[in-house]
């Protein structure tokens, strides 16, 4: 069926996730043409939607588990039909042995878990993507109107792309990520010695709020904070005052 009209963020979306109909298709894709640089990350975005969709599709080839065998079914079964005095045996010593392993660990304290530090995938973008090189981000400056664009449909929420010009950070770039609760983002800023901060923006796997805080990884501090269904992140080196009087600056409108 024939849907002429004006291209709107939806159709792009839909035309990355390959869910339009062939004229509509063909629409898009002759506006596309007259747009070479949203072409280029819409087909961008386009492949890494199915590369991840591939990847969560893979499962291992493994032969069937000796468990499920027909010849350990039967063998399990035949087991079920022992003498009631053997399974009270069974369970007897069972029970006693039972006893002396929960004296002897009633001694033992259970190791602790380490909890993942918040924001652990945020330092992982800052280092593999806000270098001092520019070839780190995927969308230049000149392209920001692109890049809010594309972030905002990969996200699903209006992002706005924030002006630290009051702080001192100039805008560098940024580009799009997968975190590890959802659909991702990075706002790469220099500061006046041209160190790299950061903005890092991502899609709660469950909504939550809260305040402004901090975590040092190494030779990074990271400034964060929840606001319901998004987390943010403000990233720099350890050394600089750059990332706190941004984050206090974009938390603080929240």
């Amino acid at each position: 069926m024939s849907h002429s009209g004006p291209i709107g963020d939806d159709d792009i979306q839909a035309f990355i996730d390959g869910r339009l109909a062939p004229d509509r298709q063909r629409e898009v894709e002759a506006f596309l043409a007259s747009e070479p640089a949203l072409r280029s990350r819409a087909e961008q975005h386009r492949a890494d939607t199915q590369a991840l969709r591939a990847a969560a599709q893979m499962r291992a080839q493994e032969p069937i588990p000796p468990s499920l065998r027909l010849s350990e079914v039967r063998r399990r079964r035949s087991a079920l039909n022992v003498s009631h005095y053997q399974q009270w045996a069974a369970g007897l010593c069972f029970f006693a042995v039972g006893g002396l392993l929960g004296a002897a660990l009633v001694r033992q304290e259970p190791a602790p878990v380490a909890a993942r530090p918040q924001m652990a995938d945020a330092v992982v973008a800052f280092r593999a993507f806000a270098g001092r090189s520019v070839d780190t981000v995927e969308f230049p400056a000149a392209q920001a109107a692109v890049m809010r664009q594309m972030i905002s449909q990969h996200l699903r929420q209006d992002i706005v792309l924030p002006d630290l010009s009051g702080v001192g950070l100039a805008f560098r770039g940024g580009r799009l990520l997968a975190s590890d609760e959802g659909p991702g983002g990075m706002f790469v800023y220099a500061d006046p010695m041209g160190e790299p901060i950061a903005v890092y923006v991502k899609t709660l796997a469950r909504a939550r709020k809260a305040d402004l805080n901090a975590r040092q990884d190494g030779d990074v501090t990271a400034y964060f904070w929840f606001t319901g269904d998004l987390g943010y992140a403000v990233l720099g080196p350890s050394t600089s005052p750059y990332a706190k009087r941004a984050a206090e600056q974009l938390s603080s409108r929240e």
